[in-house]
Parts: C-alpha cells; structure tokens; sequence
C-alpha cells in the first residue's frame, strides 16, 4: 500500500540532505510517495540526477516562494552507481 511521506530539507547543509533523503528512500516500500522540500537549486539538481540513477521516478518539480518541491515515487530497483 502507497503512502505519502514530506521531508522538510529546507535548511540542512549539503551534502547531509543528500544522504537524508537517499536514506528515506532506500527505506521505503515500492510505490510509497514522499514529498522532498529543498531551499537550494544546486541540491535539487544532484537529487534529480540521484534519482534519475535509480529506479525511482520524479512526478513533479513545484517552487514556491521558499523552496522547492520534488515528489518522488519508490520505485522497484535499488541504488545503482
């Protein structure tokens, strides 16, 4: 069973937000949703190119004022270099 989980990143340096939220990943059921809240531009492009590794799947990238969003589904695969 999906459920949706939001990680608030805003705030904590790289690459330690990098780790959190592979972690989070990699402890996520298949088809499990989480909401990644990011302050920095940089970080959400080294996340993107993250999950493009993996077989997770990016649904949506939204900014708002203070942060950006990315929501990412659990895919099957794990991490791969």
């Amino acid at each position: 069973m999906s459920s949706k989980t939001i990680l608030d990143l805003r705030g904590v340096i790289s690459p330690i937000d990098l780790l959190k939220c592979k972690s989070r990943l990699k402890s996520m059921e298949q088809g499990d949703l989480i909401e990644v809240m990011l302050a920095d531009l940089e970080v959400v492009k080294d996340l993107i190119v993250i999950i493009k590794r993996s077989g997770d799947e990016i649904l949506y990238k939204k900014k708002s004022m203070d942060c950006i969003c990315l929501g990412i589904k659990k895919g099957s695969r794990t991490y791969t270099k």
